[in-house]
């Protein structure tokens, strides 16, 4: 009986956000508000005006004015994305303030609902305004970071690296150095390290959830099981024969790997690493975006996704070793007391499966949720972290490991 009241509990929350977000979304594109100062969430790029963006720009330069907003091709996946391009008045260009922009926001219905039915939608956000002024890596800069509740707009307004500062973002075809995935990991070292067994990951971070309650989120919002189920049948063509055929074990090895990633000692995750979401500037430093899915957990959640997503299969396999010792080492060189190699080691060959699940269920998405990436680009990561869950014996780790 329990369950069946927590099965209704569910679906009312669910009914409950699909009306009410609606109901904004609707008002929103018969009112098309226009917000002039920063008492409201503009919904989308349409609605930044001219008064806005000075008021978010223009602040330290009395006189500075926003004088004309060209819009970009807009694109969507886990938010609308928008690159902008800016004029100012006189004092505005002698103050050298930003030219090109770029806007994220939840302008559609169901990019709104998928972030809120997820609990993800105040991650990034929170990224920008919390985070991001205490660590020392390469992010774009935010100029506005906002979330309003009851309507569950989302406006991150940022600096675009591509034009801004020539930042090159990666893709699976790109060559990635041995100094590149180094520099990745540095990153996610820098940031693991800052908030290593943290107690403000608790009592301040309210906002994060551990891997294993982020997975049921999925299961619950995503029914993720089928997506997986769609992403083997789709991707099929990348999968080794040992792979074939074993939807069940994959998925309870996937539960399993959810369950060590939420284990402490906890730690600041970005949860979404992978290759796409780093760039290059025209310096050769590297840089991360992309801060939707941070959570709180164990910091191999984050290195098997950079490894996995980032390296073809032969440089993983001749550089996994020594760069899961460098990434331990950096973590020790910032005061962390980090697991010993073997451990080390087994934890990693168990973190595999999400990966590979997650890019499973990326291709595999059904009508109702936003395409997140190009499916060569999926595939050609499945293939990648298939490879991985063969060679280092995950299913079998999982499945077979002492409860």
């Amino acid at each position: 009986m329990a369950g069946t009241w927590n099965d209704i509990a569910r679906e009312y929350r669910r009914a409950s956000s699909i009306n009410r977000i609606g109901r904004h979304v609707a008002w929103e594109r018969i009112t098309q508000p226009k917000p002039v100062d920063l008492t409201e969430v503009p919904p989308s790029p349409e609605a930044l005006t001219k008064e806005y963006l000075t008021a978010i720009l223009c602040g330290e330069y009395p006189g500075a004015e926003v004088r004309s907003i060209i819009l970009g091709e807009e694109s969507s996946g886990s938010g609308n994305r928008c690159a902008i391009e800016l004029g100012y008045n006189e004092i505005g260009e002698r103050a050298g303030l930003p030219k090109y922009l770029f806007h994220k926001c939840e302008k559609d219905f169901y990019v709104r609902l998928h972030l809120r039915r997820l609990e993800i939608d105040q991650n990034e956000p929170k990224f920008y305004s919390v985070i991001q002024p205490e660590v020392n890596i390469e992010t774009p800069k935010a100029y506005l970071a906002a979330f309003d509740e009851r309507s569950c707009r989302l406006s991150l307004l940022m600096e675009d690296v591509s034009r801004e500062q020539g930042a090159v973002f990666f893709e699976v075809n790109s060559q990635v150095s041995r100094s590149d995935i180094e520099q990745m990991l540095s990153i996610l070292a820098g940031l693991h390290a800052k908030y290593w067994g943290s107690e403000r990951l608790d009592q301040e971070f309210t906002w994060l959830m551990n891997p294993a309650r982020f997975s049921q989120k999925l299961i619950e919002g995503m029914e993720l099981e089928q997506l997986t189920s769609n992403g083997l049948e789709r991707a099929v063509s990348v999968l080794p024969a040992s792979l074939a055929g074993r939807k069940d074990d994959i998925w309870n090895a996937f539960l399993a790997a959810m369950e060590i990633s939420s284990r402490a000692p906890h730690t600041y995750l970005c949860g979404d690493p992978h290759l796409r979401n780093f760039y290059k500037l025209a310096s050769g430093k590297i840089g991360l975006a992309d801060w939707q899915v941070t959570m709180k957990g164990a910091w191999s959640h984050d290195f098997d996704y950079t490894l996995l997503t980032s390296l073809p299969i032969e440089q993983r396999r001749a550089w996994e070793r020594e760069l899961l010792a460098y990434y331990l080492g950096n973590l020790e060189g910032r005061g962390v007391t980090p697991p010993n190699p073997g451990e080390a080691w087994e934890i990693y060959r168990r973190q595999t499966l999400y990966t590979f699940v997650g890019w499973l269920v990326t291709i595999g998405f059904g009508d109702l949720q936003p395409s997140m990436q190009p499916d060569t680009e999926s595939l050609e990561i499945i293939r990648r972290a298939a490879a991985a869950v063969e060679d280092l014996g995950s299913l079998e780790a999982l499945l077979n490991q002492s409860a």
